[in-house]
């Protein structure tokens, strides 16, 4: 599928010729064209000839009702073919965030009992190499390509007479989710997944939506437009330019004009009906077809960042009343914010300056004295807060590293100080 960017103008983009039809429907346009300009010349060399000839008024008017018949039939294969290529999108796009969301509900419920670490394990990788040989099985259906190579996470640790199996299956998408499902209920009977089965059965829900949907994507590939439809059409459009350069020779009395208006006619023509012709089965590897080897390679990032174990784990949350309670809302620059060093600066509006930065951690930066207001707000969490969990250090997390859970929570929590009468900075509990 071809990207590109429109311009300030939105002309500039129309001239580049790759995935474009102008090429293909060029040629019929000069036939129509200088066929025209040949048999003009030829009726207007000698007096006369023209009207032996008796392609007048009533053969345009005759070619204009043509046209719109045409016309119509042309734009509506185009629409149809349209609404295939967009549904062929849709519907793979829906499969997809089916078939993951299930991978990830899971990864999700697996016991995170250390005894069962490594039954965890061994499951999540054998789940995520089958949900990637699914999805390429389910592209290998629809596709239309000459050959169909798709990218997959490896899996040499299946054994190989599943794998024949597999490799003679009649469809095997449909084995390749049996095995899932098949997975997934000996997971749960072995304490692997430790979840209410109520919950489960969405992950089952799920499976089930994807393969709905790519079987709804299959008609799009086993079933092409209407023969007799895309005969007749292409017939048509064959006359048409057969009768466009007589009519235009007969009525139009320059020779430049009739050659210039049986090229656009024609051209544009041509040029609809073969963007019609090639969105019909949009699971191809033409330059417009939908980008099948991307949306599985695209597939195969998303799982294996799943397996990571930073995806795995919920990130350590620094909770600091004075902080967080306000739920104060900044700014953020998403290509910048998740790196080390790019997180931005936020100025809290009591006056509190803080950097996002992680070499800030721990440090306090200028302090404006809190309101009554937020001072009310902290006397009545500290009445309310445990004296045991409050003793407890804070976690602090850092996007520069990611330590281990036991060093997050040996790092005392930092607290804001706010100053007193004289100056000296004291601690928000102190009473002035």
């Amino acid at each position: 599928m071809i990207t590109y960017d429109p311009g300030t103008w939105g002309i500039l983009f129309a001239i580049s010729m790759r995935g474009s039809v102008f090429p293909k429907a060029v040629l019929p346009g000069l036939l129509c064209s200088v066929s025209s300009v040949v048999l003009h010349w030829y009726l207007h060399a000698e007096p006369g000839r023209l009207q032996d000839f008796g392609a007048g008024d009533a053969a345009a008017n005759v070619l204009g009702g043509f046209t719109f018949i045409l016309g119509f039939l042309v734009v509506f294969r185009s629409q149809q073919a349209y609404s295939r290529w967009w549904e062929g999108g849709t519907l793979l796009q829906q499969l997809r965030g089916e078939w993951f969301n299930s991978f990830s509900c899971l990864v999700a419920f697996c016991n995170a009992d250390p005894e069962k670490r490594q039954d965890v394990v061994k499951f999540q990788h054998q789940v995520v190499r089958l949900f990637s040989l699914l999805y390429s099985c389910a592209l290998e259906q629809v596709a239309t390509m000459e050959t169909n190579v798709f990218e997959v996470i490896k899996f040499e640790g299946l054994d190989d007479e599943s794998l024949h199996f597999l490799q003679h299956a009649h469809d095997r998408c449909e084995v390749v989710l049996q095995w899932i499902q098949r997975l997934i209920v000996e997971s749960d009977s072995a304490g692997t997944l430790k979840i209410a089965p109520p919950i489960l059965s969405r992950v089952f829900n799920e499976l089930g939506n994807g393969i709905v949907n790519l079987n709804n994507a299959r008609k799009i590939s086993d079933f092409p437009i209407p023969f007799h439809l895309a005969q007749m059409i292409t017939v048509m459009v064959m006359c048409h330019s057969v009768i466009t350069p007589v009519v235009c020779a007969a009525t139009v009395s320059t020779t430049a004009w009739s050659g210039i208006i049986s090229f656009i006619v024609s051209f544009s023509f041509w040029s609809v009906y073969y963007i019609a012709v090639e969105l019909e089965m949009p699971f191809g590897d033409d330059a417009n077809d939908l980008p099948l080897s991307a949306m599985q390679k695209d597939m195969n990032t998303s799982l294996r960042q799943m397996m990571n174990r930073r995806a795995q784990e919920v990130p350590a949350f620094d909770f600091r009343p004075e902080r967080d309670l306000d739920m104060e809302v900044a700014n953020v620059d998403f290509t910048k914010a998740f790196s080390a060093k790019g997180r931005p600066a936020i100025v809290k509006p009591h006056g509190v300056f803080e950097t996002g930065a992680p070499e800030a951690v721990g440090k306090f930066a200028a302090v404006l004295p809190m309101s009554s207001l937020e001072e009310e707000k902290f006397e009545d969490l500290e009445n309310a807060a445990d004296p045991k969990e409050d003793a407890r250090p804070s976690p602090v997390s850092s996007f520069k590293a990611w330590p281990a859970a036991t060093d997050q929570r040996s790092r005392p929590s930092p607290r804001l100080l706010t100053p007193s009468s004289d100056g000296s900075p004291r601690s928000p509990r102190a009473k002035p």
